[in-house]
């Protein structure tokens, strides 16, 4: 079972607007799609595009919490773990125009440290054969020792820990040793604090950052790909230069085909390709994806391997 972990839920609300954007004025939209959001909940999803069932813990409250909730449970591969908790979910905007964005996240409540307990409790029948997914944003009332706490629930249950958080740094890296984790050029560039990081000398680095924690390292690029970094070499996503619409959700789609395929006895080579096509399927859309999409996209995707000196 793939448990996906969602700390600071959200209701995505996408805004497309054709007009110049006015100051002080009202704006209004040609088009508008709500979706639920937190990276978690966008892997469970992404998950159910591919036939593969998970659970997603989310910690929910508030009318926006009864409307997330809602939403997952009516797709029969989410088994929704809600954790509950006071104030209500946040609210994110996302208005694009001219196939530029301007992103708005709301900043969530503030919890309890019971809470906690509740999170580790729902871990509490792990499995060798599961995997644990912490995704996204925390939330108000959590800190570091948490983290602690679950990344040793995972490996004393000899389960695959994978991580998908802002600001990791490479001494929380050592303390949590993920299975995997799953950052872009800029996050990369920002864990191993070096500005320099770019898709032509990222291998270089990936070899220091595996030193420190992850056993593999999968780095989104953007349109240039995406890069993964193990203990016996690299493999280099290769795919066509197509024009995003929509970046948002693009890297958790990524991730939740890589993680799914690998959890499906995939090799890495034919995961990574599925991660490519899965990607590319959300960013040519504001729509919801699709299966068929992304297997149209699957074709289009290629791996080059790169040994280890």
């Amino acid at each position: 079972m793939i448990y996906t972990i969602t700390l600071n839920p959200s209701i995505d609300c996408y805004l497309k607007i054709g007009k110049p954007l006015m100051f002080d004025e009202v704006n209004r939209a040609d088009e508008e799609v709500y979706k639920t959001g937190g990276k978690g909940i966008n892997v469970s999803n992404d998950l159910s595009l591919l036939g593969i069932s998970s659970t997603a813990i989310a910690l929910l409250g508030g009318f926006t919490g009864r409307y997330i909730q809602e939403s997952l449970s009516s797709n029969s591969l989410i088994k929704v773990c809600a954790i509950p908790i006071e104030g209500s979910n946040r609210i994110n905007v996302k208005i694009h125009q001219d196939h530029k964005a301007i992103c708005v996240n709301g900043k969530g409540p503030q919890v309890s440290e019971s809470v906690q307990e509740d999170i580790i409790n729902a871990l509490s029948s792990l499995t060798d054969d599961d995997w644990v997914m912490v995704c996204g944003s925390s939330i108000k009332g959590f800190d570091g020792d948490f983290f602690s706490k679950i990344a040793d629930i995972v490996h004393i249950r000899r389960a695959k820990l994978v991580v998908d958080m802002e600001n990791l740094t490479l001494e929380q890296l050592k303390d949590y040793r993920p299975y995997l984790i799953k950052p872009n050029l800029y996050e990369l560039q920002l864990i191993m604090k070096e500005s320099n990081i770019t898709s032509d000398n990222v291998v270089s680095y990936l070899s220091k950052a595996c030193e420190n924690g992850p056993e593999n390292i999968l780095v989104s690029m953007g349109a240039d790909g995406a890069i993964l970094a193990t203990c016996d070499g690299f493999y280099q996503l290769i795919q066509p230069n197509d024009v995003a619409v929509n970046k948002v959700g693009a890297g958790d789609a990524m991730l939740a085909a890589f993680v799914g395929k690998c959890s499906e006895g995939c090799s890495f080579e034919e995961s990574l390709c599925w991660a490519g096509a899965a990607g590319n399927a959300v960013a040519s859309t504001l729509e919801d994806a699709d299966l068929k999409l992304i297997q149209d996209y699957l074709p289009k995707m290629s791996v080059n391997k790169i040994e280890k000196d």
